[in-house]
């Protein structure tokens, strides 16, 4: 894995999964921003690729996506999409802002995996016990590298709050909550948009447009999309979304496509 000083005068490197929501949101800011780069999927189910140690210095969040630049390592979807539109934190807008914060405020997850443990039995029984073998899996990688020790422990702790988070006993109630905030959101987007925009923040597209779209395309993923049709004006904004140039070029999921998702773990796409 090559370090930030090897790609100088180099197009940026994006390490991302397919089906990665958040890496959704960095391809298609970056399509949208019309900066070529270089790809590089990584198996984030099997092999695990995000918790190696030369990943974990470029990414100690062990996330996806994370950009190489040749100065700087972005590791988190909302800067590399400020980066790709040529925005910054500072110099956004209040309404930008404001949809931005909504947006990372929500623990997608929460819904993606809180209602397919709430429909599955079986689900009930294999993530729990995934998510505690991938956190004494963080905790041998301590042993293995003192250097990155703090690090690794740090994110198991992350673990551990996820098989809180997802105990089979409270799970239905926690995605009956998520499932109730993602149609609260899509109620305010429908008032947002009630006026015949066609951005969220006018008078052109931008960051809130990227986020909010991968959101959408995720409410289509969770069996959700009925949702979107009952608000015209968000079906409508829906569907410019999806008609944009990048949405294809971008590979936003709106369904499992297994086969594909097989094919990236195994090196094949």
């Amino acid at each position: 894995m090559a370090e930030p000083a090897e790609l100088a005068g180099a197009r940026p490197r994006l390490y991302h999964a397919l089906s990665s929501y958040y890496s959704m949101i960095a391809r298609l800011a970056l399509v949208e921003g019309g900066i070529a780069y270089e790809s590089v999927v990584i198996d984030i189910h099997l092999k695990m690729v995000q918790q190696r140690p030369d990943y974990v210095r470029l990414n100690p969040n062990m996330t996806v996506p994370t950009l190489v630049l040749a100065d700087r390592i972005l590791d988190q979807s909302r800067d590399i999409a400020e980066y790709a539109l040529g925005v910054s934190e500072a110099a956004l807008d209040g309404d930008t802002k404001a949809w931005l914060d909504l947006h990372y405020g929500y623990p997608i997850e929460e819904l993606t995996f809180g209602g397919l443990l709430a429909r599955s039995p079986l689900a009930r029984i294999m993530v729990p016990r995934r998510l505690e073998s991938v956190r004494r899996r963080l905790l041998e990688r301590a042993k293995q590298n003192p250097d990155l020790a703090k690090i690794y422990e740090e994110r198991a702790e992350v673990f551990a709050g996820r098989i809180r988070a997802f105990d089979p006993a409270a799970v239905a109630r926690l995605s009956e909550k998520r499932r109730a905030e993602a149609i609260g959101f899509m109620d305010r987007l429908e008032q947002t948009l009630g006026d015949g925009r066609g951005v969220l923040v006018p008078p052109a597209y931008g960051a809130a447009d990227v986020v909010w779209t991968v959101f959408l395309a995720r409410m289509e993923f969770v069996g959700m999309g009925a949702e979107l049709q009952k608000r015209p004006a968000l079906a409508r904004y829906w569907r410019a979304m999806q008609a944009r140039p990048s949405f294809g070029p971008a590979d936003i999921w709106t369904k499992l496509h297994v086969f594909r998702l097989i094919g990236g773990v195994v090196g094949v796409r």
